[in-house]
C-alpha cells in the first residue's frame, strides 16, 4: 500500500523550494485562529440599570452625593478608609492601648484620636465568656500567637499574630470589659487586612467564648436609636442582605452531597441610598437576612459619625465613638447580655438530669405550606462540623443534632405550624446554642427565642 503524500498547507512554499539565485525560501509561518470569545453580559451597573426603578436610581445617587459633600466639607476628599492605619508607624501606640481604667476611659482615648485624624477607623467586636478573654484567645489553636502588652483582665492590650498560608497578619487589640462581666469588647485600630482575620480568630475559641449574632430586627433597631435619640441625620450607604438559597435550588438528600455543599456563600443583595426601613422590610418580604449596614449621621452636610453594624462581625467607626457608645452602645450590650442569660445553663447536666427547652417563634402559618418540614431538616443538616439523625419528618418533624465542635446535643421538634422547639441533652454550651440558632434564622427564618410555654 502506497504511504499517503503529505502536502503543505495551501499558500505555503514547498519546504524544498528554491529561489531564482538558488537560495531556500523559507515557508511562512501559519497560525492557528484565535477562538472567538463568547460575548460578555452586561455589567453590573448595566444589569442594575435596566432593573433599578427611576425613584431608587435618584435616592440611590442622593445619597452618594450627599456622602461626597459632608467629606469634602471633613476634608477627607480622596481619603481611604484605612488611610490613618496604613501611614501609622509600627512603633506608634495609640493611647486608647494604654486605658486600662475601664470602658468610660478607653472611649475617651478613642475618641481623641478620631477627633484628631479624620483617616483613622476604629473597628470594634462583641465577645461573650464566662472566663478570661485572653485565656481563651490562647487557645484558638497554633497559628495564633499572643503576648499580653499592658493591663490586667477584665481590660488588657494584647498584641495578636495569626500565622497564615501566604504571609502572617499582626495588629495590637485591647480587650475591655462591657457593662458585664460577661460581655466584652474588642477593640482595634488596625487595617482591613488584620481585622478580617479578627472572625476566624474568634471562632477557634469555640466554647470558652462567642460572638452574638444580632438578627436583621435588632440591626433595624439599632439604626433607629441612631435616628432618634441623636437628632441627626442619618443616610444610609449601602445595606447589605443575603439570599436564602434553599428555595431556589433543589436539594439533594445524600448527606454527602448536603456536606459539600454547606460551604457555599449566598449571594449578596445590596441596597444602596435606600433608606433603612425599606430596605429592610423588602429583604424580610424577599426572603433575605441582613448581614451589614453602612451610615453616615450629618448634620448640615458635616459628618459627625460615618460607620457600620454587623451581624456578627466587626461595627466600624470614624469621626466618633461617644455618639455609639452614649446612645446604642447600650441598647447592644443588653441585647447581648439577654442572649447570653438564654443560653445559659441549659443541659440536663445543668439542670439535675430535667430538660430545659427554648423555643423560636416564627411568622404564623410558616409550616403550613407544603415542603417546609423537609426544607427545615435540610437546612439543619447544612450546619457545619454536625451530624443529624431524623426520626420523624411527615405531619411533624422530630430529630437530633451533635456539634462536633464541643460535644453538645440537642433534640430539635416542629409540632405547630409557627414554633421550633429546642431541647438541649446533656451536654450543651452557650456557643453551640447560639451557633445552632443563628444557623436557623440565617438558613430558614428568622424569628424570636423565647422560654418553653411562654
Amino acid at each position: 500500500m502506497q504511504a499517503p503524500v503529505l502536502r503543505p498547507p495551501k499558500g505555503a512554499a514547498h519546504p524544498n523550494a528554491k529561489s531564482c539565485d538558488g537560495s531556500r525560501v523559507q515557508a511562512p509561518v501559519l497560525q492557528r485562529p484565535r477562538p472567538r470569545r463568547r460575548p460578555r453580559r452586561g455589567s453590573i451597573r448595566r444589569r442594575r440599570a435596566r432593573r433599578e426603578p427611576a425613584e431608587a436610581k435618584i435616592r440611590r445617587c442622593a445619597a452618594g452625593m450627599h456622602y461626597i459633600a459632608c467629606r469634602a466639607n471633613a476634608g477627607m476628599a480622596g481619603q481611604s478608609t484605612m488611610t490613618a492605619a496604613r501611614n501609622r508607624s509600627a512603633g506608634e501606640s495609640p493611647s486608647y492601648l494604654r486605658s486600662f481604667g475601664g470602658l468610660e476611659e478607653c472611649a475617651g482615648a478613642i475618641e481623641d484620636m478620631l477627633g484628631g485624624d479624620p483617616g483613622s477607623q476604629i473597628s470594634m467586636l462583641l465577645l461573650m465568656s464566662e472566663g478570661d478573654v485572653v485565656e481563651a484567645i490562647r487557645r484558638a489553636g497554633p497559628k495564633v500567637e499572643i503576648e499580653k502588652v499592658g493591663g490586667e483582665p477584665p481590660n488588657t492590650a494584647v498584641s495578636l499574630t495569626v500565622t497564615g498560608s501566604s504571609e502572617d497578619r499582626s495588629g495590637r487589640l485591647l480587650v475591655v470589659q462591657a457593662g458585664s462581666p460577661q460581655i466584652h469588647l474588642v477593640v482595634t485600630h488596625e487595617g482591613p487586612a488584620f481585622v478580617r482575620t479578627l472572625p476566624a480568630v474568634l471562632g477557634r475559641m469555640h466554647p470558652y467564648a462567642f460572638v452574638p449574632h444580632f438578627s436583621s430586627e435588632e440591626i433595624r433597631s439599632m439604626l433607629e436609636i441612631l435616628e432618634s435619640k441623636t437628632g441627626l441625620t442619618l443616610t444610609t450607604l449601602r445595606i447589605s442582605a443575603r439570599k436564602r438559597i434553599g428555595k431556589k435550588i433543589s436539594y439533594v438528600r445524600k448527606a454527602r452531597k448536603l456536606r459539600a455543599g454547606a460551604g457555599h456563600k449566598e449571594p449578596v443583595i445590596a441596597y444602596a441610598g435606600v433608606p433603612y426601613k425599606e430596605s429592610i422590610e423588602s429583604a424580610v418580604e424577599n426572603d433575605q437576612w441582613i448581614d451589614r449596614a453602612q451610615f453616615v449621621l450629618s448634620e448640615n452636610e458635616d459628618v459627625r459619625l460615618e460607620g457600620q453594624l454587623s451581624r456578627s462581625g466587626p461595627f466600624k467607626f470614624r469621626h466618633s465613638f461617644l455618639i455609639f457608645k452614649r446612645h446604642v452602645l447600650p441598647h447592644v450590650v443588653g441585647l447581648a447580655m439577654e442572649k447570653f442569660r438564654m443560653y445559659s445553663n441549659r443541659s440536663r447536666e445543668d439542670n439535675g438530669g430535667d430538660v430545659s427547652p427554648l423555643v423560636i417563634k416564627l411568622e404564623s402559618g410558616t409550616f403550613d405550606g407544603r415542603g417546609q418540614n423537609r426544607r427545615f431538616i435540610e437546612a439543619v443538616q447544612g450546619m457545619k462540623y454536625t451530624s443529624s439523625g431524623v426520626y420523624h419528618a411527615n405531619s411533624h418533624v422530630d430529630m437530633s443534632l451533635v456539634d462536633h465542635m464541643d460535644g453538645s446535643t440537642f433534640g430539635i421538634w416542629v409540632m405547630s405550624p409557627d414554633t421550633i422547639t429546642i431541647v438541649p441533652q446533656l451536654r450543651a454550651t452557650q456557643a453551640s446554642l447560639s451557633r445552632l440558632v443563628a444557623h436557623i434564622f440565617e438558613k430558614f427564618q428568622e424569628g424570636r427565642v423565647l422560654e418553653y410555654g411562654q
